[in-house]
């Protein structure tokens, strides 16, 4: 791991000198600019959220907007390091809150973030996604007086354009699960022909019903980047929490959280991510 030691790992100095584009601080996010997302755009996703369990908001982010996260990234694999780091850094926290428009549309007013996320870095011609896997095992969506109510919802954000040849994401829509006479459980069930692949540019924004089955690809050796990616996970909050600690997007941890928190991830993760060489996952 580039003989850093886990001294360092546990320095908010050292994450500071790595990056010092970016800004660690616990500053809340109140004062930031929203993104906007037409009424039209929120139509269609919506749309396409309940009939097939996903939603793809095309460049909604700039170069400008992810070009300091993506070159953090950069860094943190040019040493070796895993990059679930990036959520120490606002400006992680800050492209999902600019999403709050498109949040409190499927989560209600007051939504909540599960202490749930990840960052991907994978490498062209040597890498994949993560295997075809279900975010929740708990019911995603509800009824409540006649209308269904979504629970819990996925974010993910290409920050490189993902394309088929460097691991984009698949899905199985939701309106092709439907049709089975059981809920899916292993990939040999799945049908290739309703396997639905989502290229994204980079600043997209995909997201998913967290009992949709989905899947990142693997990188072939014709592609041409690598594809850098983040999600995050987000439930409403006027429901029993999914998983605690729930997060304020407002306020997101103060850093020394953020960093117990992402070595919580290294465990919660380890039996589908792929962490570097000789990474120790304990804090």
């Amino acid at each position: 791991m580039d003989h850093i030691t886990k001294e360092q790992l546990k320095s908010i100095s050292f994450w500071r000198d790595l990056n010092p584009q970016l800004t660690i601080s616990s500053a809340p996010l109140t004062a930031l600019p929203l993104q906007v997302i037409n009424d039209a755009l929120l139509s269609d996703v919506s749309e396409s959220l309940w009939q097939d369990g996903y939603l793809n908001c095309q460049s909604i982010f700039t170069e400008q907007d992810i070009l300091p996260l993506r070159q953090a990234m950069e860094r943190l694999h040019s040493r070796n390091l895993p990059q679930a780091f990036i959520y120490l850094y606002n400006e992680t926290w800050e492209l999902f809150f600019r999403l709050r428009v498109l949040l409190q549309n499927f989560l209600g007013e007051n939504y909540s973030v599960l202490p749930h996320f990840w960052a991907w870095y994978i490498e062209p011609g040597k890498a994949k996604g993560w295997s075809p896997h279900r975010d929740s095992a708990d019911q995603s969506v509800i009824e409540l007086y006649g209308q269904e109510m979504l629970v819990s919802l996925s974010l993910w954000i290409p920050l490189t354009d993902a394309t088929p040849e460097n691991g984009c994401m698949s899905i199985l829509p939701l309106s092709c699960e439907q049709n089975y006479d059981t809920p899916v459980t292993t990939p040999s069930e799945v049908a290739l022909q309703d396997i639905l692949c989502l290229p994204a540019k980079a600043g997209s924004v995909l997201g998913w019903r967290q009992d949709l089955y989905h899947w990142g690809g693997r990188s072939h050796r014709n592609a041409q980047t690598p594809r850098l990616s983040l999600s995050l996970e987000f439930q409403n909050a006027a429901l029993d929490p999914l998983c605690e600690p729930l997060l304020d997007p407002k306020h997101p941890p103060v850093p020394k959280e953020r960093l117990n928190l992402i070595f919580e991830q290294f465990e919660k993760y380890k039996h589908i991510a792929d962490l570097p060489k000789g990474f120790v996952t304990t804090s």
